[in-house]
């Protein structure tokens, strides 16, 4: 039998939320749509709950279990493949760590985002109300537990938005389907099992130290002195994280892997990479997407540098950052020859 923790986010405002009746066709008034995400996002982060689901983008699929024992305010999650090659990750409060078995060996490393499904939405969800509308659809069943829809739309052309399917009682995203500005699905994660609620599970010595950080190479430090500028971001969006970091060369050309900058930029929901790297002859600005439609990328020249802009964002935030970049001298000086 299916335990929950109804009472830990089901307050008055909210249960009158879920008693409202579907209006699929009108938006929620904003201080309506702010509690309704902040909801969703609570519970992803506070709610005990373990499963398994399928994430899937075009052909591609993979199936996950899922895990996650707060302890007070503090997450504590775990993410493990199910097929395919042997990847674990577990995100709490001080950062995330991802563990990979391959050939005997495993590998561990620090990652920069410390959410995953169906931790989809930030802790200040609330603030999404000013970028994205929120519409209540109809009741639906995932995995043999009653849910409402929830759709998130974007307000504007910087941003994808998302079908959700929220636990009638905890809130929990129990399915949540990305989708573009015609409202095709670009991927889809789905739970298959969930348990909700329960005590969490008393974790052995083993297992922890199994999580134990060993001492890791200087592959993700921060960046010193600034090599380009923003001139404007898309409105909403925020540079969140900037490290160098070594990834494989990504022009594609048959040399050593490199040490690049890595810059984020988010609205909370959408998230764009920039890579930095110095450009080994000019090179003219190149537009992509993948096969699927769901990652756009955008690679210019930026002073002596190659810049290299994607992620799962429409090709208006991608290309409003990549041509907001200018180069600096080293005095931090904008110059203008960034073309």
């Amino acid at each position: 039998m299916i335990s929950r923790q109804v009472g830990l986010l089901a307050g008055g405002a909210f249960a009158a939320l879920l008693a409202l009746p579907a209006q699929a066709a009108d938006p929620l008034a904003a201080n309506e749509a702010a509690a309704w995400l902040q909801r969703i996002s609570d519970a992803a982060r506070r709610v005990t709950y373990e499963g398994v689901f399928v994430v899937q983008h075009g052909a591609a699929m993979q199936t996950l279990s899922v895990t996650n024992h707060p302890v007070g305010a503090s997450k504590d999650s775990r993410l493990a493949a199910m097929d395919g090659i042997q990847r674990e990750v577990r995100c709490t409060q001080s950062g995330s760590i991802s563990r990979v078995t391959e050939g005997g060996q495993v590998r561990m490393e620090k990652r920069l985002n410390s959410r995953h499904f169906p931790d989809l939405l930030p802790p200040n969800a609330a603030a999404l109300a000013n970028w994205y509308g929120v519409k209540l659809g109809e009741w639906a069943r995932v995995a043999g537990l009653e849910c409402r829809q929830v759709e998130i739309l974007p307000k504007d052309a910087y941003r994808w938005g998302y079908v959700l399917c929220a636990d009638k009682d905890s809130g929990l995203p129990l399915k949540a389907v990305m989708v573009n500005e015609a409202g095709r699905p670009l991927m889809q994660y789905a739970f298959a099992e969930i348990r909700i609620g329960g005590a969490p599970k008393a974790e052995s010595q083993s297992s922890l130290d199994a999580w134990r950080m060993p001492v890791l190479p200087a592959s993700m430090r921060p960046i010193g002195i600034e090599t380009v500028s923003v001139k404007v971001l898309p409105p909403g969006f925020s540079r969140i994280t900037a490290v160098k970091r070594t990834l494989p060369n990504m022009s594609g050309e048959a040399r050593k892997p490199g040490e690049v900058e890595h810059w984020v930029f988010s609205d909370g929901l959408t998230h764009i990479s920039l890579f930095l790297e110095p450009a080994t002859h000019p090179i003219a600005s190149v537009r992509g997407q993948s096969k699927q439609g769901m990652i756009n990328m955008v690679t210019r020249q930026v002073g002596t540098l190659q810049a290299t802009i994607l992620g799962d964002a429409p090709w208006a935030a991608i290309e409003a950052i990549a041509m907001g970049l200018e180069a600096r001298t080293d005095a931090g000086e904008i110059r203008g020859e960034a073309r």
